[in-house]
Order: structure tokens, then sequence, then C-alpha cells
């Protein structure tokens, strides 16, 4: 009985299941939403001038957007620091969902500042994709052994 509550305990420990690159790309994620979310709120425009952009955007929704990109940064911040690791590749897919909107906004409206923040994004998701599949192989490495 010892050696199977062991093993249960082995297997549903948090440290089993931490994918550490994986949270560590989190604080990317982090480090562009928390401060352009900000930017956004309170220099809506100049923040879109630094983006390129070629349109003229309100700033009420551009405010809004603010709001709601650092409400997603302290989401993301909360799961790395509760090492959620059960919901980072959520946020694969949450963010490969924004990267195809964003081509789709971009091929309809031609605006540069949409490519900037694609190519952000992008960068952030080829880099948590990265660490997770490296993680995951190490995981699987070190459960073979057993």
């Amino acid at each position: 009985m010892n050696a199977i509550s062991t093993t249960i305990g082995d297997d549903t420990s948090a440290k089993s299941h931490e994918l550490p690159r994986t949270r560590l790309s989190l604080y990317y994620l982090v480090g562009y939403t928390l401060p352009v979310g900000v930017a956004l709120m309170f220099v809506p425009q100049t923040t879109m001038n630094l983006l390129l952009t070629n349109h003229a955007y309100d700033d009420l929704g551009l405010r809004m957007f603010g709001v709601l990109l650092f409400s997603l940064g302290i989401i993301a911040f909360g799961m790395i620091i509760n090492k959620a690791s059960g919901v980072y590749m959520v946020t694969l897919f949450v963010r490969g969902f924004i990267i195809a909107a964003l081509f789709v906004l971009y091929s309809l409206y031609g605006d540069p500042a949409l490519l900037a923040v694609n190519l952000v994004v992008t960068a952030g998701w080829a880099l948590a994709f990265l660490s997770w599949r490296k993680d995951k192989a190490e995981e699987r490495g070190s459960s073979d052994a057993f």
C-alpha cells in the first residue's frame, strides 16, 4: 500500500506537472500586456502612433481595450504566481486565435499597427510553444525512466 500511495503522490504532485520554461515564457506575455494596457488607458493616440497606425481610432475604444489588455496581463501574472501549469496550453490556443484574427483584420483594413501587434503576439506564441514542447519532452523522458 505504501508503494501505491507514494506513486500516486509523486504523479499528482505540483512539481511533477510544473512546466518551468512555459511558465517563464508567460513573463513575456505579462511584459507587454501590462505596459501597453496602461499606455492605451492613459495615452491612447500616442500608443497607436508608436505602433505605426494609419487609421484614426476613438479614444474611448482604445482606453477600453487598454483596460481589457491590462486585465489579461493581471490574469497571466496570476497564472505565473500560482503555477497554474494546467492552463498554459490554453494560452497557446488563445494567442493562436488572436494571431489569426489579427491577420484577418489586417487583410480587411491594412493598418500596419495590426502587423506590429501580431509580430509581438506571434513571438510570444512561438516562445511559449517551444518552451511547452521542451517541457513536455523532458516530462515524458523523466516519466519513462520510472
